[in-house]
């Protein structure tokens, strides 16, 4: 067990055409939330939790009035959008570590903040993408890999889902 502590440093977002949003605020990572059920037989005095896979994921992030972002949006059948979030962390023995977040989907929603007569220098627009694709890589190594078309729920490089997968042919 590492003794190292991570300190959020800087982070920048690009599209799939390699095209950096100039005016990232902010980004926030989707969370990964597993649907719990319960199983009660006849006989149980308790019921006990199941798995019933994972929430939908979305993530979020806040930029200036950047048109590469209005560009993205789109209600248009079968059209997604691929990003790379990459943040930095510094630990506390100064070392860099690098976290890319891969992401897929629908830009669901692009909210324009009120443009009144303060704090001019944060008006922007902040955008919420609903996944159908997540991976996170810390260091060149797999943290998650979330890819439900593909049968694919990977924690630290190993599909948890493999053996139904095999089973199914998939």
């Amino acid at each position: 067990m590492s003794d190292l502590t991570y300190v959020y440093s800087k982070s920048a977002l690009w599209t799939q055409d390699s095209v950096r949003i100039a005016g990232l605020n902010a980004f926030t990572a989707p969370a990964i939330t597993a649907t719990i059920g319960n199983k009660k037989t006849t006989w149980m005095d308790m019921a006990i939790p199941v798995d019933n896979g994972l929430e939908p994921m979305s993530c979020e992030f806040k930029t200036d009035a950047d048109i590469d972002v209005l560009g993205l949006f789109g209600f248009m059948p079968g059209r997604t959008t691929r990003v790379q979030a990459r943040r930095t962390y510094r630990d506390n023995n100064g070392g860099l570590h690098t976290f890319v977040d891969e992401l897929e989907g629908l830009i669901g929603t692009i909210t324009p903040d009120e443009s009144g007569t303060d704090s001019k220098e944060g008006v922007g627009l902040s955008v919420t993408m609903n996944l159908s694709y997540y991976k996170l890589t810390v260091d060149g190594a797999e943290i998650y890999e979330i890819d439900p078309q593909n049968m694919i729920r990977s924690v630290n490089g190993t599909n948890v889902m493999q053996d139904e997968k095999d089973a199914l042919l998939m």
